[in-house]
C-alpha cells in the first residue's frame, strides 16, 4: 500500500513536469532580393520544431519571381514549404521582368512605340515557356508580342510542335505571324496558312505602318517562294543603278516633310551621307576591285501640299530637342506616299545616322542587337584596325563594307564584268650592259578609262631574275619599274611579265648586249691629205661590234678632239657619223677620244687615236 502511494506521487510529478515544460521552437529568417513581398513577411519568425511552414512570394510590378534560396521543398515555385527541423534562413529572389517591361512600352496609341518589339526577339531562346504562356493570354497585345518574337527566331522542333495549334488561331494576325515562324525554321506548314490569307482585306494587328494581311502574306510568300509568288502590288526596291560595265552609280531619291525638314538640314544630310558611302576616293571599289560604285543621294524637301514623286522614298522629319529613335520601315513600303511613309527621322540626326538609314533604303539589314540586359551587341565586328560596319554602328568612323556593295548590286541583278588591258612599254628593246632599264606599265579598263590604284605583280626571268615585285598604278593608270644591269659582259634576255587585277596581263622582252669593240673607219682631214689649208671640216666615222648594239636605247658616245691639253670639240651623241666644225691647223698633233656610254652615265673603255696634220710647206 505504501509503495503504491509513493509510485503515484512520482508519476504525478513526472506528468506535471512534462506538461508544464514549454515546446521547442526554431526561427525562420525570410529575406528578399529584388522587389517583391512574401507571406510570411520579410523578417524573423518563430515556429515549433518540425512544423511545416508554407511560404509564398509575390513580385511587384515590373518584376518576376526567380527562385528561393535556402532549404525549401521547391525552389522554383512561388509557393513552397519549409520544414522547421532547425533554425533556417531563406531568400525570395526577384528579378526585373524584362519581357513585361518591354511589352509595357508598346502603346497602341503611339505607332512608333512598336519599334520596341524588336527588343523581344533576342529574349526568346532563354524564355520559351514565358512566350508560350503569353500566347495563351487574354490580352491581344501580349499575344501579338509573343507571336512577333517567335517569327524572328530559330526554334527547335519541340517548340514548333507547341506552336502548331496557333496556325489555326482565330486571330488572323497571330495565325500569320506563327506561319512565318514555321517558314523561317524550314517547315512549310506555314505556306498554306499565308496562301489562305492572300485575299484577306483585314488590317494586320499592330502593323506599323498599317498593312493588309493580304499584302503581308504576299510579301512573305515572295521572300520564300519568289518564282511562285512574284510581287505585283508592292515595290520594295526603289534604288536605281546605272552605268557599266566598269563604273556604276547607285541613286537613292528621298523627299522629306514634317516640322524638322529644312533645306539646310537636308543638304547637310546628303553631303555627309554621300561622303560616308563614297569614301575618300569619291567612289567604292566593287567586284574584286574591277568596278567602282558611286553613290548619289537625291534629297529634297517636299513643298507644302505637294504630292511626292512616285520614285521617291518619303520620310517625315520630327523637330526634337531630346532623344528620339529614327527608323526605316522593313520591308520598305510603296514609294511616293505620305500615308505609308518609308521612315521617321529627327532634326538631330547626324550624317552617320542618315548613312545607316540610307543603307536600309538600299535593302540592307541592321547588324546589331541588344542582349537580355539591353546592352548593345555588334553582330558584324570587323578585324582590328578596320573601320566598323555602318550597318552595325554609327560611331568610330563606321563605313560601308564590300559585302554591302555586293548585296546592293546583287539586288539590282548586276555583276561586275570589266576586264582590264595591260601594256608594257617598251615591249621590246635592247640595252648595252651595264645599264638601267625602265618599263612603264599602263592598265586600262574595258571602258577605256585608266585603272587607278590597280595592284600589279612583276616577275623577271633571264639575266636578272626578280620575283613578285609589287606595283600600283597611279591616277593615270600607270606604274614604272626600273632595274639595273651591273656587269659589263652581260649578254642575254630578260623576260618581263606583269599581272594585275581583273584579267590584266602583259609581257615584254629586254635584250642586253656587251659592247665588244669600237673602232674608227676614218678621220678627215688626216695624214697625207693634200688640200692645204684644210678647208674641209673634220668628220669622224666609227663602228661598233656587235652591230646590234647600235639598237640599244641606252647607248651613246662621248666624242672629243683635243690639241695637247686643250679640248677643241666635245659632244655626246648616239650617232657614229659626226661632222664637226673643226678646221685643223697644219703640222699639229691631235687626239681623238671615243668613249661608249651606258646611259645615263656609265662609261665604257675609251678608244684613243693620235694623229697629225701635214706641216705647212
Amino acid at each position: 500500500m505504501r509503495r503504491t502511494f509513493l509510485f503515484s506521487i512520482v508519476l504525478s510529478l513526472a506528468i506535471i513536469f512534462i506538461t508544464s515544460c514549454p515546446a521547442l521552437k526554431f526561427t525562420l529568417t525570410i529575406q528578399i532580393g529584388g522587389s517583391g513581398t512574401t507571406d510570411p513577411s520579410e523578417g524573423v519568425h518563430e515556429f515549433n520544431k518540425n512544423q511545416v511552414v508554407t511560404v509564398k512570394a509575390f513580385p511587384e510590378s515590373g518584376w518576376e519571381f526567380d527562385s528561393w534560396e535556402g532549404e525549401v521543398s521547391t525552389p522554383d515555385s512561388t509557393t513552397t514549404t519549409v520544414t522547421m527541423d532547425k533554425s533556417k534562413t531563406i531568400k525570395a529572389v526577384f528579378v526585373q521582368d524584362q519581357i513585361g517591361s518591354i511589352i509595357d512600352k508598346l502603346d497602341s496609341l503611339t505607332p512608333l512605340s512598336f519599334r520596341h518589339g524588336e527588343e523581344l526577339i533576342p529574349l526568346v531562346p532563354n524564355n520559351i515557356q514565358r512566350f508560350l504562356d503569353l500566347l495563351e493570354d487574354d490580352d491581344p497585345l501580349n499575344r501579338w508580342a509573343a507571336a512577333y518574337a517567335f517569327q524572328r527566331n530559330q526554334l527547335d522542333q519541340s517548340v514548333l510542335d507547341d506552336l502548331e495549334d496557333y496556325l489555326d488561331d482565330e486571330n488572323l494576325s497571330i495565325r500569320a505571324l506563327i506561319a512565318v515562324a514555321f517558314l523561317l525554321n524550314g517547315d512549310e506548314s506555314g505556306k498554306s496558312v499565308l496562301e489562305n490569307l492572300l485575299t484577306e482585306d483585314t488590317v494586320m494587328m499592330y502593323s506599323i505602318p498599317p498593312v493588309l494581311l493580304s499584302d503581308f502574306a504576299e510579301v512573305i510568300l515572295n521572300a520564300y517562294y519568289p518564282a511562285e509568288y512574284p510581287l505585283t502590288s508592292f515595290s520594295p526596291q526603289t534604288t536605281t543603278v546605272s552605268g557599266g560595265p566598269c563604273e556604276y552609280t547607285v541613286t537613292v531619291k528621298v523627299v522629306f516633310h514634317g516640322a524638322g525638314a529644312s533645306e539646310t538640314q537636308v543638304e547637310a544630310w546628303e553631303t555627309d551621307a554621300e561622303a560616308i558611302w563614297n569614301g575618300a576616293d569619291g567612289s567604292r571599289e566593287w567586284g574584286d576591285g574591277c568596278c567602282t560604285v558611286k553613290f548619289e543621294f537625291d534629297f529634297s524637301v517636299l513643298a507644302e501640299g505637294a504630292q511626292p514623286p512616285d520614285d521617291a522614298h518619303v520620310v517625315e522629319v520630327k523637330k526634337v530637342n531630346g532623344s528620339h529613335t529614327s527608323w526605316v520601315a522593313t520591308p520598305l513600303p510603296t514609294p511616293g506616299s505620305t500615308e505609308t511613309t518609308t521612315g521617321e527621322w529627327d532634326s538631330l540626326d547626324t550624317g552617320p545616322v542618315i548613312a545607316h538609314e540610307i543603307g536600309h533604303m538600299m535593302g540592307l539589314d541592321d547588324e546589331y542587337h541588344n542582349d537580355e540586359d539591353g546592352n548593345y551587341v555588334n553582330d558584324n565586328p570587323q578585324p582590328e584596325g578596320s573601320p566598323p560596319s555602318i550597318m552595325a554602328q554609327t560611331w568610330g568612323g563606321a563605313q560601308p563594307l564590300t559585302e554591302h556593295l555586293d548585296a546592293i548590286m546583287e539586288a539590282a541583278d548586276i555583276e561586275c564584268d570589266c576586264d582590264y588591258t595591260l601594256t608594257i612599254d617598251p615591249p621590246y628593246d635592247i640595252n648595252i650592259s651595264p645599264g638601267y632599264h625602265t618599263v612603264t606599265v599602263t592598265v586600262v579598263k574595258e571602258d577605256g578609262k585608266p585603272a587607278k590604284n590597280c595592284d600589279l605583280t612583276l616577275n623577271i626571268t633571264g639575266l636578272h631574275p626578280k620575283s613578285d615585285v609589287k606595283l600600283k598604278t597611279d591616277d593615270a593608270g600607270k606604274s614604272q619599274y626600273t632595274y639595273q644591269c651591273v656587269r659589263l659582259d652581260h649578254t642575254g634576255i630578260d623576260n618581263i611579265n606583269v599581272t594585275g587585277e581583273c584579267g590584266a596581263l602583259g609581257y615584254a622582252i629586254k635584250k642586253w648586249i656587251a659592247l665588244w669593240d669600237l673602232f674608227p673607219f676614218g678621220i678627215t682631214p688626216f695624214d697625207g691629205q693634200e688640200d692645204f689649208p684644210y678647208s674641209i671640216p673634220m668628220a669622224i666615222v666609227f663602228g661598233v661590234e656587235p652591230t646590234l648594239a647600235l639598237e640599244a636605247e641606252n647607248l651613246a658616245f662621248n666624242v672629243s678632239v683635243m690639241m695637247g691639253t686643250e679640248t677643241l670639240y666635245s659632244t655626246k651623241t648616239h650617232q657614229t657619223e659626226i661632222e664637226t666644225p673643226l678646221l685643223l691647223e697644219p703640222g699639229s698633233d691631235f687626239t681623238l677620244e671615243i668613249v661608249p656610254i651606258s646611259l645615263p652615265d656609265t662609261e665604257g673603255t675609251p678608244t684613243v687615236i693620235n694623229f697629225s696634220t701635214l706641216p705647212l710647206e
